[in-house]
C-alpha cells in the first residue's frame, strides 16, 4: 500500500508571514500536530506543536529584566519554522513511511510531489493500516494474489485476527512466493503455510 492510500488531503498549510497564534489556532481547530509552511505552492519548512510550545516555555525568560539589549521574539512562521523537512512521495511504501516515522522521532509527514504539498502522513494514518479488519486484509490479499492463486490450483487462504493461513500451495517456491506477497499487505501479523490444502486446515469465516 502506497502514502496516496492512506495521506491526509487536503491538506492544511500555512504562509511564511502567518502569525505564531494564527499558526497555534489553525493546529489546535483542525487537530494537528504540524503544518507544512509554503510560498505559493512551494513547501518552505514546517512548524510543528513542539516548536510553539518551545517558544511559549522560553517566553518567561524573555521577559526577564536584562543589561543586554532586548530581542524582539519572533513572531511569524517565517522565523521558527524548519527548512530541513523529511518529505515523502505518493508512491512511497506506507511501511517505509512508518519506519521513516520512527526512525526520526516525527509525528507527521508531508506528501510532496514536484515540490508541492498534496498530502500528509501521520502515525494515526499508518496505525489505522495495523488496525485493518479481517475482511479488508482479506480482500487486499485476494486482489493481490489473484494472478498467483489462478495458476496454483488447489490454493486455499484464510484471514482470522490478522493471521494469514494459505494452504495448498504447491512446493516451497509457490508457497514462498505467496508467504512473501501476503508479508506485504497492511494489516497481516502473521503468515502460515502448509503444503497441502487437505492438511487439517479448516477455513473459518473471517469476522
Amino acid at each position: 500500500m502506497r502514502t496516496r492510500d492512506v495521506m491526509s488531503r487536503p491538506v492544511v498549510t500555512v504562509r511564511p508571514d502567518a502569525q505564531l497564534k494564527e499558526v497555534a489556532a489553525t493546529l489546535v481547530e483542525h487537530g494537528i500536530n504540524a503544518v507544512p509552511v509554503v510560498d505559493g505552492d512551494r513547501l518552505v519548512g514546517i512548524i510543528s506543536e513542539a516548536d510553539l510550545l518551545t517558544l511559549e516555555a522560553s517566553a518567561g525568560a524573555r521577559h526577564q529584566p536584562s543589561p543586554a539589549v532586548s530581542q524582539r521574539p519572533p513572531r511569524t512562521a517565517g522565523h521558527v519554522m524548519s527548512q530541513s523537512v523529511y518529505t515523502v512521495n505518493e508512491d512511497t511504501d506506507a511501511a517505509a513511511a512508518a519506519r521513516m516515522l520512527l526512525r526520526h522521532n516525527l509525528k507527521s509527514v508531508p506528501v510532496v510531489t514536484d515540490g508541492r504539498v498534496v498530502g500528509m502522513v501521520a502515525r494515526r494514518d499508518l496505525l489505522r493500516l495495523v488496525a485493518r479488519g479481517d475482511q479488508d486484509v482479506r480482500a487486499d490479499l485476494e486482489r493481490r494474489l489473484q494472478d498467483e492463486l489462478d495458476a496454483l490450483q488447489g490454493v486455499s487462504m484464510d484471514v482470522v485476527g490478522g493471521v494469514v493461513t494459505i494452504a495448498g500451495a504447491a512446493g516451497p517456491l509457490g508457497r514462498q512466493l505467496l508467504e512473501g506477497l501476503a508479508h506485504m499487505v497492511p494489516g497481516v501479523a502473521e503468515v502460515r503455510t502448509s503444503p497441502s490444502a487437505s492438511d487439517g486446515f479448516q477455513p473459518v469465516e473471517s469476522d
